[in-house]
């Protein structure tokens, strides 16, 4: 008798796990009927800047065009896009319903384009990371109004990641609470981006201030004494800066235009016949943190003050272990004449590795996620189109056809 009750007691604990487990599979799905799985190998999205607006588009690997559908609006701009971490979906910034940018998903097996943020603040378009999908959520970090957001894209909720909230857990349709700005006055106005480390619990931060731009470090959380959010960490400054994690958290960081920082004490060497002579003018840098987070900087390569190039866009593989950079001329007006596109090893000296990959105008190279092919931005008289080689530099194919082109990403998704 014991041991048929018994039977019956987990026969019914297991209904009702079963039932628990339905039930929030049905309150998921009622939330965001999302399906159909999506093959997106060796797919690469980008955005044609016409001149009715920017409109997104997907090219397949045999280079076929997938354009977005047309929303119901007649007048509409897509300002950017990028995949989800699994590659099934594309997110789009764009106006398709207000005069303002949210973030719309584009589902290609439905050919459907949603919306997937609130609230009246323009967007930009979201980050995606494995780091940030767990079975109840998926997540992207995006800017807006000149914070770091994280964007619920089930919900439309979002949470505040940089500048630190102060009791981090906000959350709304327009972003969280006001954080602590003041502790980043001196490094910047507004955040242009944020990436996680390659240690728990710290963040880099990409700041705009009115000379340029700084890289910080934010450790999260409080003090235990004073219960305010650990002050933020400059760790270099300049005119442009790139700032970008492999799927460790490892960063690689190009400056070009080297800054110290207002009011520091400059060393004695880089003061000559009364000037300030920086100690390069641009730089590329491999960062991590140790266990307690001490910044470890590595130098990749570098071009001397009285040097006459510099880097232009770069990319990083997602297993961290090449870049591709474009190097040019610099210009009087501070400007940047792109030369080609090289890669490197990525690490210390790497630049003494270098393997020239394409000549031309480029910019805005992008890796496949397992490196073996490369996609860019070429200029060839009025035209920036869409090009795509192997990750040698050999069989270069455009893949658009005239236009003026941005933002070219490969899908993160690999085959099986």
């Amino acid at each position: 008798m014991k041991k048929q009750v018994a039977t019956r007691f987990v026969i019914g604990a297991i209904a009702i796990v079963a039932m628990a487990l339905g039930y929030w599979w049905f309150q998921r799905f009622v939330q965001d009927p999302d399906l159909g799985d999506f093959d997106s190998v060796g797919h690469v999205v980008a955005v044609n800047l016409t001149r009715e607006g920017g409109r997104v588009v997907q090219f397949d690997e045999a280079g076929k065009e997938i354009a977005a559908p047309n929303p119901e609006k007649k007048v509409w701009d897509d300002r950017g896009a990028s995949w989800s971490s699994d590659g099934q979906r594309v997110f789009i910034s764009s106006n398709r319903e207000q005069e303002s940018y949210s973030i719309y998903r584009w589902n290609p097996v439905k050919n459907v384009v949603e919306r997937r943020s609130k609230g009246s603040i323009s967007q930009a378009v979201p980050w995606f990371s494995k780091q940030f999908v767990t079975a109840d959520t998926q997540l992207g970090w995006l800017l807006a109004g000149g914070q770091i957001l994280a964007l619920d894209v089930r919900s439309g909720d979002t949470s505040q990641v940089l500048p630190q909230a102060m009791d981090r857990t906000t959350q709304g349709s327009e972003g969280g609470s006001i954080g602590a700005m003041s502790m980043y006055e001196k490094f910047g106005e507004s955040f242009v981006l944020a990436r996680p480390t390659n240690v728990e619990g710290y963040l880099y931060g990409l700041m705009r201030n009115d000379e340029g731009y700084a890289v910080i470090l934010q450790r999260l959380g409080a003090e235990p004494e004073s219960g305010m959010p650990y002050p933020p960490q400059e760790i270099f400054r300049a005119r442009r800066v790139q700032l970008m994690t492999d799927e460790s958290g490892t960063a690689l960081v190009i400056i070009d235009g080297f800054q110290f920082p207002p009011n520091a004490e400059i060393p004695k060497e880089f003061i000559k016949d009364g000037k300030v002579v920086p100690p390069f003018f641009a730089a590329i840098y491999k960062l991590s943190l140790g266990a307690l987070g001490e910044v470890q900087a590595q130098l990749v390569a570098a071009i001397p003050t009285n040097g006459k190039e510099s880097f232009g866009d770069a990319a990083l593989t997602s297993d961290g272990t090449k870049i591709a950079v474009v190097i040019g001329g610099r210009l009087e007006d501070n400007g940047f004449e792109p030369a080609g596109l090289l890669s490197m090893p990525f690490e210390e000296n790497g630049g003494q590795k270098i393997v020239p990959l394409v000549q031309g105008a480029i910019s805005s190279p992008d890796w496949s996620p397992d490196g073996s092919k490369i996609v860019y931005l070429k200029r060839d008289g009025q035209d920036v189109d869409v090009y795509r080689a192997n990750g040698d530099g050999s069989g270069e194919t455009r893949l658009s056809d005239g236009g003026n082109w941005s933002m070219p990403k490969f899908s993160p998704q690999v085959a099986q």
